[in-house]
């Protein structure tokens, strides 16, 4: 991705607007309360972080377990001239060995361990304007890329230490095919299981190292901001020959005020995926979240990009357009419970059921005959365009076979996500969400089995 400087890697910089910088938050801001049911990722998407993946304690690698988010990338690897890699500005393998900090390699390890929704993590190495594909160029020239050269030792040192799953190539600068490909080949013979690609530009060169790499690279981040704003993944997916996931750069700078919200993100998303069939999608840049929290959280941009992609749901909506009620009176005529099973939320700020009572709100759906249920999605306020601040903070779902009888399958306290997906195991016939927050704005109420 973009970079100012080696110095500066952990802000992320865009390729054509350099001059924007972020301030890197500290490693001790401290994450948004989780609720109790983790956001089930059902799409693909990635999140790439600098600093805070580093230093961020185990609060950051929670947060990412619990977002939605199912890949992480670990950007950025910067190489030596002598071989040492550097996450950032801090070293972290050398002459074979991992010297970084000790807690880091346990840290990453939670990253996969149930409950999460991350299930693989990537190392990304280059930036825009540091020629590291250059150096490991000439690296090659002078050592190969055997098992006893420095990048076979050091970048065996490195999977050892992060338990990467892939190598997220983000060459801005260098692009040669050769050594590139004799590069891929060497880390699939580390034990890295994949190669994934960055680009924002020269397809030829993306087209020719796939060529090279064969199957071993399975996906392509598609830069579709700063230097890649304006690429079309139905041109890039011909010109590669398989389904880009391109990624948009969310909230950040000045006031938070340039970039993309998560509403924004999903409207994108959902169209490329008619357009281009896309499959997943990613975001640029966790350190920018932590910064720009309250324009939205990772499980905010992590839900827009699945939803897009595949995520909201498998199979039937059995909730759609079936019968509800609720006790409550609604904000207006216009919000009553059916808006919230017609299969929309882009229908503006009254497509959803509104209700402002005091005390305990209720909706209830019929599912016209018992089901085998395994997942409620929820979507809030901010799917449907209006303020995260707005998105329902504590609710619990019920699921009724009849008789007046409701269980409880989740309860959910301190939530920020815009959409809200909840695995379950029940039978039943009607299904309910209830909340005590002072409005209720439920924008979607689905079911699936």
């Amino acid at each position: 991705m973009t970079i100012l400087s080696s110095r500066l890697s952990v802000l992320g910089v865009s390729a054509l607007a350099l001059a924007a910088a972020v301030n890197l938050p500290s490693a001790a801001t401290a994450t948004t309360a989780e609720s109790v049911v983790a956001p089930l990722a059902g799409g693909r998407s990635a999140i790439y972080g600098g600093g805070p993946f580093y230093t961020g304690g185990q609060a950051v690698m929670n947060t990412l377990r619990s977002s939605g988010f199912t890949t992480v990338v670990l950007w950025t690897i910067h190489v030596r001239a002598n071989g040492d890699l550097v996450f950032n500005d801090i070293p972290v393998v050398s002459n074979g060995q991992y010297t970084g900090d000790s807690g880091w390699p346990g840290r990453l390890a939670t990253l996969k361990q149930a409950p999460t929704s991350v299930n693989r993590i990537e190392i990304g190495i280059g930036s825009w304007g540091v020629d590291d594909w250059g150096t490991i160029h000439s690296l090659i020239t002078s050592q190969g890329t055997g098992t006893g050269s420095i990048l076979y030792r050091n970048f065996k040192a490195l999977l050892t230490a992060t338990g990467a799953d892939a190598i997220n190539n983000d060459d801005e600068t260098h692009y040669d095919v050769a050594s590139t490909v004799s590069f891929g080949k060497m880390a699939t013979a580390v034990g890295y299981k994949n190669f994934a690609l960055a680009p924002y530009t020269n397809s030829g060169f993306w087209a020719s190292v796939k060529s090279g790499l064969g199957s071993v690279v399975d996906r392509a981040y598609l830069q579709e901001y700063a230097g890649g704003a304006g690429n079309n993944p139905s041109t890039w997916n011909q010109a590669l020959g398989m389904t880009v996931d391109p990624g948009l750069w969310g909230r950040n700078g000045s006031g938070c005020s340039a970039g993309d919200s998560p509403s924004t993100v999903q409207s994108k998303m959902t169209s490329w995926h008619s357009s281009a069939g896309i499959q997943g999608g990613f975001l640029w840049l966790f350190d920018d979240i932590q910064a720009c929290t309250s324009q939205g959280t990772a499980a905010d941009y992590a839900a827009a990009i699945n939803n897009a992609t595949g995520g909201a749901g498998t199979g039937t909506n059995l909730a759609l357009n079936k019968p509800t009620k609720s006790k409550q009176a609604s904000c207006s005529a216009n919000e009553g419970p059916a808006k919230a099973v017609n299969g929309s939320v882009s229908g503006g700020t009254t497509d959803k059921w509104c209700s402002g009572v005091a005390g305990a709100k209720s909706l209830e759906v019929d599912l016209g005959a018992s089901k085998a249920l395994k997942k409620l999605t929820v979507r809030h306020a901010g799917a449907g365009g209006e303020s995260a601040a707005f998105n329902t903070k504590n609710f619990t779902l019920d699921v009724s076979t009849g008789g007046g009888v409701w269980t409880t399958v989740a309860t959910v306290t301190n939530n920020t996500a815009a959409t809200t997906n909840h695995t379950i195991s029940a039978n039943g016939q009607w299904i309910r969400i209830t909340t005590t927050d002072p409005v209720a704005r439920i924008y979607e109420f689905e079911a699936y089995n």
